[in-house]
């Protein structure tokens, strides 16, 4: 996994403090991956594995907890047998209807840390402005820049030139999951 500097070093100002982290950007853009360096930024500061609640709504092993009251009352459950901060981190939180008011509740409610990831159409809405104002930060997430693709093929130990590497890059994007494809025909289909 890339370690998306520029965005953790704006995520890292803004944890432990009582504002709501919300990490939004085109699907596919790293979001979820982000939010995933953001629990193993916390676990590398110290913090308890108990102490993180990290639920993704993509996954059915979550449906029931798409209910606004099952998600709160799950997460005050678990907030009731651990001691200490609770870090909430909750990837595609648009899938929960009324998610404004369990996060504004938890905040009220809990000693917590909150950070959520939901696609722009979604998250970004009148409605969360008004009933969030002055209480979240946003992080918009791009695709990867060329840096970050470069950094991929290093990570990887995979062979290249700059001029290929640009090229590639003009004429596919940065997409992070075009990287894992086996072939041009692959990357064409996916894009």
């Amino acid at each position: 996994m890339i370690v998306r500097e520029r965005y953790m070093r704006l995520i890292r100002d803004f944890m432990d403090k009582p504002v709501i982290k919300i990490i939004t950007g085109m699907r596919r853009s790293g979001k979820s991956a982000l939010l995933e360096l953001a629990r193993q930024e916390l676990l590398d500061r110290g913090v308890d594995r108990k102490n993180i609640i990290f639920i993704n709504f993509e996954s059915l092993r979550y449906e029931a907890l798409r209910d606004y009251k099952a998600l709160y009352a799950e997460i005050i459950k678990i907030a009731g047998q651990t001691e200490g901060r609770i870090y909430v981190l909750l990837d595609e939180i648009q899938e929960v209807n009324a998610w404004e008011q369990v996060i504004n509740s938890l905040r009220v409610d809990l000693d917590c840390d909150i950070y959520v990831t939901g696609s722009n159409s979604k998250l970004l809405s009148g409605e969360l402005a008004t009933n969030m104002a002055g209480r979240y930060v946003s992080f918009h997430v791009y695709p990867f820049v060329l840096s970050e693709i470069q950094e991929f093929y290093e990570v990887n130990g995979l062979p290249y030139t700059r001029e290929q590497l640009f090229t590639d890059y003009l004429k596919y994007g940065g997409l992070p999951m075009r990287l894992v494809l086996p072939d041009e025909h692959s990357v064409r289909t996916y894009l």
